[in-house]
């Protein structure tokens, strides 16, 4: 039986590549031969040991490829979307799995199916549990019957069609800070508004990038890279704070200068650092809004004062992933935004180098690391 290589994370800080055999498909499953895989924050924080997963884990959910081998039945079964799929279309796929629509969430919550108690993921199941690769850093991933599958457009090039992932993320974010309903009286985002992005890495970038694509009226963004910084001018942003170089004080006061003496309406939180949370709600204005989205994984506590947001009357919106159907939304934006995303990926590597792409990711002058399983 011919082989294929994946990368497996054996335990935190240790991966090899390994050769498995190649996944035989069902009728309603396919096998994606995979052209590309992002190397996102939560696979740096995998390997730094702060997710608890069942090891070992063939990583990797920002993904694009072709279809290989398609089963008879499996757009009767899988959640399509873009027009029926045949063998050779290129295909992404979001990380999770279709709801069981049986949970607690599913029946209570359908409004928000990433709360789903018994969906499986991508890039984060054991590699013990075949049929297996089910992540992204592999040259094959077999997909199972319970898929959602995104046609990728044809005027869309692989290199943006490898965002979708974290595109979504930045789509999703910029709609949780739309406003309940009565946007008349100033709730949520509107044209007019001014928004403060904190951190400037890849989600950082594409929330900026979206608020751009949407016409809003002040964009700043804040980082203590200056090389992001700039980058982030280029997605849209319309000033920038740098964070090394400036104290709080200093930073309150200059957004007080943009932002009519107040501060901004809406903060974004993407750095994922548990400081620039306690500081986003610092920084925002009264009867603001601050919507987190940094911390996926738990890299610490920070000390909030909690008589700051009575005092403020702010709302604070978690986001925990996004809905499935967020993937068209980004597809969406990927295709129509003018932001010059071709400076986006900023490294290109083997399968056999993926742990120097998780070391460089996130480093100084490093955007979106891309590992090309085929190369």
């Amino acid at each position: 039986m011919a082989s294929v290589q994946a990368a497996v994370m054996v335990e935190p800080g240790q991966i090899e590549v390994r050769e498995f055999d190649r996944p035989q498909i069902g009728a309603d499953e396919l096998l994606l031969k995979i052209e590309r895989t992002g190397i996102c924050g939560s696979d740096k924080h995998m390997y730094a040991g702060h997710m608890g997963l069942q090891f070992p884990v063939v990583p990797g959910h920002e993904l694009v490829g072709t279809i290989e081998e398609l089963g008879a039945d499996a757009m009767d079964h899988m959640a399509v979307v873009g027009g029926p799929v045949r063998e050779g279309d290129r295909i992404t796929t979001t990380p999770s799995s279709t709801n069981c629509g049986r949970c607690y969430y599913c029946l209570h919550m359908p409004q928000r199916p990433a709360l789903c108690a018994n969906r499986f993921v991508y890039g984060f199941v054991s590699s013990d549990v075949a049929p297996s690769p089910r992540g992204g850093f592999s040259q094959y991933m077999h997909m199972t019957n319970r898929s959602w599958v995104f046609k990728v457009p044809e005027d869309l090039s692989s290199d943006r069609a490898v965002l979708t992932e974290p595109a979504a993320v930045a789509t999703r974010a910029v709609e949780r800070a739309l406003g309940p309903g009565i946007p008349h009286i100033g709730e949520g985002l509107g044209l007019d508004k001014k928004v403060l992005v904190m951190g400037a890495g890849p989600i950082g970038q594409l929330v900026i990038a979206v608020l751009a694509h949407i016409g809003t009226d002040e964009i700043i963004a804040a980082d203590l890279s200056a090389s992001r910084l700039q980058l982030a001018q280029e997605m849209g942003a319309h000033n920038l704070l740098n964070v090394g170089d400036t104290s709080l004080e200093e930073r309150q006061a200059r957004l007080g200068d943009l932002c009519d003496g107040v501060g901004p309406d809406i903060v974004i939180e993407t750095a994922g650092v548990p400081v620039a949370f306690q500081e986003s709600l610092e920084l925002v204005r009264r009867g603001g809004l601050v919507v987190e989205v940094g911390h996926f994984t738990d890299p610490g506590a920070t000390e909030i004062r909690p008589h700051i947001v009575c005092f403020k009357d702010l709302d604070i919106r978690g986001m925990w992933a996004y809905p499935a159907m967020q993937f068209k939304t980004a597809l969406s934006f990927l295709k129509n935004t003018k932001a010059p995303l071709e400076k986006f990926i900023t490294h290109r590597l083997p399968l056999e180098s993926i742990t120097e792409g998780i070391d460089i990711t996130g480093s100084e002058g490093s955007m979106k690391v891309v590992i090309e399983p085929g190369a």
